[in-house]
């Protein structure tokens, strides 16, 4: 029983620590039926795109935000699972079950080998390392031509039983529910005595070694976590696309997922989920914004990105989460914000 107490504690204080993220879980849900009404159905494939790049930054941000490992090699555990669907379907496979344990063990092997080797440096060497692998791993792929090559290869929605992905809704709550299990999994995650390690590691390893625990146990636990949660993604991305391409191991997937965690906030659940919703949008408007002003500017919509981009780091280091968070203290308590200015 206590055990079972302890579990409903920590899980009613991961559902408070983390409204905003069930919040937005709950927005998703309800989000298709604001499109069916208003007829906008390409929208459902815009939330599908950030609900996919949330979840890999979701992954990336368990080893970026909480432990403090900058890693410029996460997006070839995208492409990998991405490849496990298109290399079974090549070959015949085509249940969608058996490519997502084939991409959850496959990048699972893949995060413990380049984790155990990346892991045993840090700082400049350690990003370094994880690049090395992540373009290893790009340029290996493009030289496959057996599978398209940098071309990449056209394939089929894998077959997930009753749950038909050629049916848009299906694979939209199917991409859904497993952002809410993952989700729920690093809710856990974070406020185990795993998580709460891993944020000691970030904060001073040397006290955390003095204290009779290894640390690089938990880093490269942390580390393969966090490629299989970039491996589903990469899973559902490729059904979502039917299309796989060396493209998504690109060493500046990574980059963008980066910015899409400092953008929403390092540290936080709803901080990748946010930054993404937010990057989407922005991808999508600000080029738009720029061919109306500017249409020989209008495909380098990161011009006005960028500076967007450094003013949440400059006036709101936690992110767009933090951003939020300081705005509700504000007006709890309005006379003390007063005081303090």
């Amino acid at each position: 029983m206590s055990g079972l107490a302890h579990f409903l504690t920590l899980a009613s204080d991961g559902m408070k620590a983390n409204r905003l993220f069930w919040l937005l879980i709950a927005g998703f849900a309800f989000f298709p039926i604001f499109t069916h009404f208003a007829d906008l159905p390409f929208w459902n494939d815009v939330a599908m795109r950030i609900m996919l790049l949330g979840m890999a930054a979701m992954g990336l941000n368990l080893v970026l935000g909480y432990g403090g490992m900058v890693s410029f090699g996460h997006a070839a555990f995208i492409g990998i699972g991405a490849y496990c669907v298109g290399i079974g379907d090549f070959y015949g496979l085509t249940n969608g079950w058996a490519h997502m344990l084939l991409g959850i063990v496959v990048c699972g092997l893949m995060g413990l080998v380049i984790g155990y080797l990346a892991l045993r440096t840090s700082g400049i060497y350690f990003i370094m390392i994880t690049l090395a692998f992540a373009q290893m791993l790009f340029f290996l792929f493009v030289s496959l031509e057996q599978f398209g090559g940098d071309d990449g290869m056209s394939i089929d929605r894998a077959e997930f039983g009753f749950i038909d992905l050629y049916n848009p809704l299906r694979l939209y709550f199917l991409i859904w529910v497993t952002l809410a299990l993952v989700g729920l999994g690093l809710m856990f995650i974070v406020h185990s005595r795993f998580g709460v390690t891993l944020r000691a590691i970030k904060s001073n390893e040397s006290r955390i070694e003095a204290m009779g625990l290894e640390p690089l146990q938990f880093k490269i636990t942390g580390y393969v976590i966090s490629a299989v949660i970039c491996g589903l993604a990469g899973v559902l991305f490729a059904n979502w696309q039917e299309y796989v391409s060396p493209d998504i191991m690109h060493w500046t997937r990574s980059g963008e997922l980066m910015i899409i965690i400092i953008l929403g906030g390092l540290g936080t659940l709803a901080g990748p989920l946010l930054g993404a919703i937010v990057f989407l949008l922005l991808e999508e408007s600000l080029p738009i914004m720029l061919d109306s002003v500017a249409p020989a500017y209008a495909e380098n919509w990161m011009i006005l990105f960028g500076p967007l981009l450094i003013m949440v780091v400059m006036f709101g280091r936690g992110g767009l989460v933090g951003l939020l968070a300081a705005q509700r203290q504000s007006k709890n308590n309005p006379k003390r914000t007063k005081a303090g200015q």
